[in-house]
C-alpha cells in the first residue's frame, strides 16, 4: 500500500504539470491541427504557390502568343499546321516515322 500511495501523492503534487504535457503532446502530435499537420500543410502550400506561378506564366507566354498569331494571318496558319495538322490544297504532306513496320502488311504469315 506504500507504493501506491507515493504514485498517488506524486500524481496530486504535480497534476497541473502532468496535464499541460499531456496537452502539449495532444495539440502537438496527436490532434488534427497538430504541428506535424501545420508543416505538411506548409510545403504543400508552398508547392502549390510554385505551381501556381508556373501556370501564370505559362499563360502569360501563351496570350503573348495568341495576340502574335491573332494580329496576322499567317499566325493562323500556322496554328492550324501545328496543331491540326491541316494542309495547302496545294501541297502533299509526308509522316515520318521512326518505328519499322508502320504501313508494311507481314505477308510471311
Amino acid at each position: 500500500m506504500g507504493k501506491i500511495n507515493n504514485i498517488w501523492d506524486y500524481l496530486a503534487r504535480h497534476k497541473y504539470t502532468i496535464a499541460f504535457f499531456i496537452c502539449i503532446l495532444l495539440v502537438g502530435f496527436v490532434d488534427d491541427n497538430s504541428v506535424r499537420s501545420l508543416i505538411q500543410l506548409t510545403i504543400r502550400l508552398n508547392d502549390d504557390k510554385a505551381e501556381l506561378q508556373m501556370y501564370e506564366d505559362q499563360f502569360v507566354r501563351d496570350s503573348i502568343r495568341l495576340k502574335n498569331f491573332e494580329a496576322s494571318l499567317k499566325g493562323v496558319e500556322t496554328i492550324a499546321r501545328e496543331r491540326y495538322k491541316m494542309k495547302r490544297a496545294d501541297e502533299d504532306v509526308f509522316v515520318l516515322s521512326t518505328e519499322k513496320n508502320i504501313g508494311r502488311e507481314d505477308t510471311e504469315q
